[in-house]
C-alpha cells in the first residue's frame, strides 16, 4: 500500500468525523430549537388556560345578570299586568256607578277647578 492510498484513506477517514461531527451539531441545534419552542408553546398554553378561565368566569357572570335580568323583567310585567287589572276594574266599577247614579255621573262631568287642575297640569293653573 502506496503513500497515496494511506493518505486517501485518512482524509475518507477524517471526512468522515467531519461528516459525523456535522450531524451531530445539526442534530443539536435541532433539539435545541425545539425545547425552546416546546418552552413557548407551555408559556402559550399557559396563557391561553388563564385567558379562557377568564373568559368562562366573564361568561358565568354574564349568564347570571341575564338571568336576573329576565327575572326582573318577568316581574315587572307581571306587575304591570297586575296595575292594568286594577285599573281595568276601577274604569269598570266607575262606569257602572256612573251609569246607575245619576249623582255621581253629574259629579264626574263637573268641572275641575282651576287651582286643583294645576297639580295635574304641566303649567301652573290660571287663577282668574
Amino acid at each position: 500500500m502506496g503513500m497515496t492510498t494511506k493518505l486517501i484513506a485518512a482524509l475518507c477517514v477524517v471526512i468522515a468525523f467531519l461528516v459525523l461531527g456535522l450531524t451531530a451539531y445539526h442534530y443539536k441545534l435541532a433539539a435545541r430549537d425545539a425545547v425552546t419552542a416546546m418552552e413557548a408553546a407551555k408559556r402559550s398554553l399557559a396563557t391561553a388556560l388563564e385567558v379562557n378561565a377568564d373568559n368562562e368566569k366573564a361568561m358565568t357572570a354574564q349568564a347570571n345578570a341575564q338571568a336576573k335580568a329576565d327575572r326582573l323583567a318577568a316581574d315587572l310585567a307581571d306587575e304591570i299586568d297586575i296595575a292594568n287589572q286594577s285599573a281595568l276594574a276601577v274604569a269598570r266599577t266607575l262606569a257602572d256607578l256612573r251609569m246607575k247614579n245619576a249623582d255621581v255621573d253629574s259629579y264626574l262631568k263637573a268641572p275641575v277647578p282651576g287651582a286643583l287642575r294645576g297639580l295635574y297640569a304641566d303649567k301652573p293653573a290660571d287663577p282668574h
